[in-house]
């Protein structure tokens, strides 16, 4: 089993990087409109740590595939669940305001004031 890594370095190389160009006040006005709590949990992150929040805005329909940055298009998330939802994908239902995960797990939104 590999534990140290005597070959560790940093090297600079160049890369084009595509960039969003879109309006940061949507997810920020979203955020305050939460509270800076995550939409699925309900959590305010920030709490014990210290007084900036911790919270992400998710585009429901992937910003990079719609272009698609309008309010009804963004939930708040907490890191955890918007790493969940990324890494699994689960089908977002508008009419139920439920998330549909592939093994048939089924998550409610809880604090809904926008979509």
């Amino acid at each position: 089993m590999l534990l140290t890594d005597n070959n560790a370095t940093i090297v600079q190389e160049n890369h084009f990087v595509k960039i969003r160009k879109l309006d940061r006040n949507v997810c920020l006005n979203l955020k305050k409109l939460y509270n800076f709590r995550c939409q699925i949990c309900g959590q305010l992150i920030s709490a014990p740590y210290g007084n900036k929040p911790v919270v992400d805005a998710h585009h429901i329909e992937f910003f990079t595939q719609s272009l698609n940055n309008n309010y009804n298009n963004v939930m708040i998330l907490c890191p955890n669940h918007h790493r969940i939802v990324h890494t699994y994908r689960p089908l977002f239902k508008r009419q139920t305001k439920i998330f549909e995960y592939p093994n048939g797990y089924k998550e409610k939104v809880l604090l809904n004031l926008h979509l």
